[in-house]
């Protein structure tokens, strides 16, 4: 192994705090890894990390090489990534991972628009309404929706996801129009579960902020679920303008509270660190990108 292929192990190692992990990562065996980075130890002198049979930590002289490493190896991992690129035509296996209503619904078609594109690329979508762990999971892209935790992974912001507040005509003439945010608490809403705070809902009018607790006999969790309900006369569903699209064409639910603006969202690509996004991972991201406009 080259100096160049121990610092890249030496950065998987303490990305994934496991000589296991990255010994798969980087296709060898545990031992193999474990005695590279005992000879790169060596090598610089310095001891990089504290081993129990728990956990790998990284001692201080091992955050001072990753601080300077990664970014080198980011840079390099580019070029060479650039000229390899430069020289073919995008290939291999791409691994996706998306919310279970959105993959299906607005991801989907952009998919095989890419597929036709790129016919030498595969793709493997995971649906699921979770924090899937890109990393550990060998995903290439996550598509997310929300506010996104601290991590490592990168983001690219997409879209801003608006939200509608709809009901049934059945409905409304049934237990009324509100007209203010807070009468929402004295109607039947439908309970998301998937939202970070299910039963607090939020507005905004020229500067005036609401935030409204509501409640209701049915929560589930999807947004197109929430929609179809609400059409079914159920209750009022405060969900993405996306998933309410095909109801509002067709008549079965009617927007309400027009004037005022509920939480807004946002759509965001999720990928590890440049260093491992390979060619068709940046050309999906890109092509993802430019499919969406400012606002769904």
């Amino acid at each position: 192994m080259d100096r160049i292929d121990a610092l890249r192990l030496f950065c998987s190692v303490a990305e994934l705090g496991s000589f296991t992990k990255a010994a798969e990562r980087e296709a060898m065996t545990p031992g193999a890894a474990s005695k590279q980075i005992t000879a790169l130890e060596q090598r610089l002198q310095a001891r990089l990390f504290e081993r129990t049979t728990r956990s790998v930590r990284l001692t201080d002289a091992g955050e001072a090489l990753l601080d300077r490493v990664r970014p080198w190896l980011d840079e390099y991992d580019g070029l060479e990534q650039g000229v390899a690129d430069a020289r073919s035509a995008p290939a291999g296996v791409l691994r996706v991972a998306a919310p279970v209503d959105f993959g299906a619904r607005r991801l989907m078609p952009i998919i095989t628009r890419f597929m036709n594109d790129w016919p030498g690329v595969e793709v493997r979508l995971s649906l699921a309404d979770r924090m899937v762990d890109l990393v550990n999971e060998g995903f290439d892209v996550g598509i997310r929706i929300g506010n996104l935790p601290d991590s490592a992974l990168i983001a690219k912001r997409l879209a801003a996801a608006c939200m509608s507040v709809v009901a049934s005509p059945d409905y409304l003439a049934r237990a009324g129009r509100p007209e203010h945010p807070s009468d929402l608490a004295q109607h039947e809403i439908v309970i998301d579960r998937n939202k970070p705070a299910p039963h607090l809902l939020k507005f905004i009018r020229e500067g005036e902020e609401v935030e409204v607790r509501v409640s209701g006999r049915l929560s589930l969790n999807g947004a197109v679920a929430a929609v179809t309900a609400a059409s079914a006369g159920v209750g009022i569903a405060c969900s993405p303008r996306w998933a309410a699209e095909q109801a509002l064409a067709e008549g079965r639910v009617v927007e309400i509270l027009t004037d005022w603006s509920s939480e807004l969202r946002y759509l965001w690509a999720v990928f590890p660190s440049n260093r491992y996004l390979a060619h068709r991972v940046r050309l999906f991201v890109d092509f993802v990108a430019e499919q969406f406009p400012d606002r769904i």
